[in-house]
């Protein structure tokens, strides 16, 4: 009965004499050398391991039988993949008189246990690298607003260090009307159980930092919220260049906008003192705004004293065009320069008489050509 009860248990127990000679094993012990356990009991240990390993065994024998005391330790047989991991008890056994006359031991195969521990320690490498080197502000806090974990460039950002900072509460480190302000959002928080995402604002260092963040709880084995964790990107110099880039976008909309204006009412200088102004395209009111502040402005500028508007390119003058161009000719005027209306084909010239259009004083020549060539001789003049 006694032996069943050692054959099913899944440690490898065995006994060896003082001698090197096997006593006794059980099943799970001859399982891991592919036998079972009467291809060892009575054999030596020299006769069923490669040299190397019954030397080894042989001096744990000899070792815990003049110790006699219980050793625990840990062993591995094998190489690489197929290594093996076993936590060992060895102790001594004694006949009825009180003399050790073998060596009792219990080996537990702890290789899933120590691969699972590689690989965890693995991860855990990996992501405290990735949490660490992160540029985003990351912590986790309790319920209590006590901080568990905090990464380095949270330190950086308070001026700490980690370790300073964890057990920390958040009313130690922060003001107290933000803070009750957190805890709210955290209540929240907890009762939604849905992620939250927001935009702050630091100052650090006497700078006020932007950031975008993002909480979420954190949940244990049962489900149940137990902590809360953040993420917190420090986007100012992104929101700056933003800011720039629109900046810059509107200058060179405004430049461009500048550019159209220049083309859609050019102004040529014909001589020292004679601008012409040639008009092609519809015109609305913006347009006509834009044409009397050119053709004034390029009268001061070339102290003109004589302007040539041309209005052939245009197809259609309605009285609301017609009345802007002899508001730009009135205002011409005013400079102490004379305007030449030219280009007034049939259908322009009925929109002025149909509006009682005050031409005293304004000069039409019937073409370019014609405007251009009087220009020149009242130069001459």
């Amino acid at each position: 009965m006694l032996r069943q009860v050692l054959n099913n248990l899944p440690a490898a127990i065995y006994i060896t004499r003082a001698d090197g000679h096997i006593a006794f094993t059980n099943t799970s012990f001859a399982a891991n050398w592919g036998k079972v356990p009467s291809d060892f009991e009575g054999c030596a240990l020299s006769d069923l391991f490669p040299a190397e390993i019954a030397a080894m065994w042989q001096q744990n024998v000899h070792d815990t039988i003049q110790g006699g005391v219980l050793v625990a330790n840990q062993e591995i047989l094998g190489e690489g993949d197929a290594a093996r991991h076993y936590d060992n008890m060895r102790f001594p056994l004694y006949d009825i008189t009180g003399t050790p006359i073998a060596l009792g031991g219990v080996a537990t195969d702890i290789t899933d246990r120590v691969q699972a521990e590689a690989s965890y320690a693995e991860t855990r490498r990996i992501l405290e690298g990735i949490v660490n080197n992160s540029p985003t502000v990351i912590y986790v806090k309790d319920p209590n607003n006590r901080l568990i974990l905090v990464n380095t460039t949270y330190a950086a950002v308070m001026g700490r260090t980690v370790e300073d900072l964890i057990g920390r509460t958040e009313d130690e480190l922060f003001p107290a009307d933000l803070v009750a302000s957190w805890r709210e959002s955290d209540r929240q928080l907890f009762a939604s159980g849905q992620p939250m995402h927001f935009p702050n604002t630091f100052s650090i260092n006497g700078e006020a930092r932007e950031f975008i963040s993002v909480q979420f709880p954190l949940y244990d084995g049962d489900h149940q919220p137990y902590a809360i964790c953040g993420l917190s990107t420090d986007v100012t110099d992104l929101k700056r260049a933003e800011r720039d880039r629109e900046n810059l976008q509107q200058e060179i909309i405004a430049a461009q906008q500048a550019a159209l204006r220049e083309l859609n009412t050019p102004l040529i200088p014909l001589d020292d003192d004679i601008v012409i102004m040639p008009l092609i395209g519809s015109i609305d009111s913006a347009r006509a705004t834009q044409v009397m502040e050119t053709l004034l402005d390029g009268v001061s500028r070339h102290q003109a004293q004589l302007a040539i508007l041309d209005i052939t390119g245009l197809p259609v003058v309605d009285s609301q065009v017609a009345n802007a161009l002899l508001q730009a000719a009135q205002a011409v005027k005013l400079l102490g320069a004379e305007v030449l209306l030219t280009g007034i084909g049939p259908e322009v010239a009925q929109t002025l008489i149909g509006i009682g259009a005050d031409l005293s004083g304004l000069r039409t020549p019937g073409t370019l050509q014609a405007g251009i060539m009087y220009a020149l001789r009242h130069k001459r003049r």
